[in-house]
């Protein structure tokens, strides 16, 4: 057997939060995460997080990008893309690079998008 890297297993892994979990408190990880559960405090990762139908953040999201289809009630600063999707509902700001928005998004808030580091703290 070869020699196992837990350096590479731990940024391949997705983090899943079901729906039907509530975590009262901050989030931080090197690893893409899926949030279909509540989340009340901030999340800070490094990889890609998808906020699915089901799914509430209520705090600021630091990312590299984001899906959003659920709701957030917090500023978003993603390093790269910002998705929002049919159903998402998001009151707060978002800086990003690049913005997209479908038909049928609730978004509340102003936005930024530069190569520029972002205001949001």
């Amino acid at each position: 057997m070869g020699k196992i890297n837990k350096t590479e297993i731990q940024t391949k892994a997705v983090n899943t939060i079901c729906e039907g979990t509530t975590i009262n408190g901050d989030v931080e990880t090197k690893s893409d995460i899926r949030l279909d559960g509540i989340l009340k405090g901030k999340l800070i990762t490094t990889g890609r997080l998808v906020v699915g139908p089901t799914g509430f953040v209520e705090g600021d999201i630091f990312c590299d990008n984001i899906d959003v289809v659920g709701n957030v009630v917090g500023n978003i600063d993603a390093k790269n893309v910002v998705t929002l999707k049919e159903g998402a509902k998001v009151t707060g700001n978002i800086a990003t690079k690049n913005l997209s928005i479908d038909s049928g998004v609730i978004f509340d808030g102003y936005s930024k998008m530069s190569g520029e580091k972002s205001p949001i703290k």
